[in-house]
């Protein structure tokens, strides 16, 4: 009867085991699919309202006043409007969250690796930048339009959300802000679209095709439809009367 065989490495002498990173990898990819998909979905419903400021002034301001009583008066006054603001932070502080903890460990498992040409979308390379630029242009927005922080000489009107939008946009600088954000974010939508069906592991071959024409759709429409409106207000189609 033959003896077993002896471990050729000493257990003393083996690495460590490298403890798994929390949360894990996965987990903060189908968190940034989740809270994106939630962005794109508000930011199409955004454009829809938007829009709405070729039909006028008052049906602009009047859609505005429609969104700060939504559900009035099952929940009171501007409840939900408040209530889904609070949800929309906290998905974009888990978006962000997410982004960055998956950027620093890609970049640190390629600095543990030779380094090789990988070709990559140029939007693929540059989503971490893309999505800190629409963070700040949300910050700007916000404070803007919102808050009233920002607006042009002229003065802020909570009740006239239509004269605070051509005031903001009368401004050259805030125009141009505008017009190359809404670029990027058109920029980012496509490629997040195409990840979120990779972070959700869809990997039919009709699947990705439809998804990849639908980001592709879906970054135009979001492109040109903002773009148009600082557009209009520079050359006076859109303007106070």
């Amino acid at each position: 009867m033959s003896s077993p065989t002896a471990d050729p490495i000493p257990l003393a002498a083996r690495p460590a085991a490298t403890p798994a990173p929390f949360p894990p990898t996965w987990a903060l990819k189908v968190i940034m699919a989740l809270t994106g998909s939630l962005f794109v979905a508000f930011v199409l419903f955004h454009l829809a309202g938007n829009l709405k400021v070729y039909i006028g002034a008052e049906d602009f301001n009047h859609y505005a006043e429609w969104l700060r009583h939504l559900l009035n008066p099952l929940i009171p006054g501007s409840g939900f409007l408040w209530a889904f603001r609070a949800v929309m932070v906290g998905s974009l502080v888990l978006h962000v969250y997410s982004g960055i903890t998956l950027w620093v460990r890609g970049r640190r498992s390629r600095g543990n690796h030779p380094r090789k040409f990988i070709a990559r979308r140029l939007s693929s390379r540059t989503m971490f930048w893309t999505g800190l630029i629409v963070l700040c242009f949300i910050i700007f927005h916000i404070l803007d339009l919102t808050m009233g922080k920002l607006v042009a000489a002229d003065g802020f009107d909570p009740a006239d959300p239509y004269s605070n939008l051509i005031h903001s946009f009368s401004r050259a600088p805030v125009a141009v802000f505008y017009g190359l954000t809404m670029a990027l974010i058109a920029f980012h939508i496509s490629h997040g679209i195409w990840s979120v069906i990779n972070d959700l592991g869809g990997t039919g071959k009709r699947l990705r095709s439809v998804v990849f024409i639908v980001a592709g759709v879906v970054a135009v429409v979001v492109a040109i439809g903002n773009l148009s409106i600082p557009i209009a207000v520079q050359a006076g189609i859109l303007a106070v009367s």
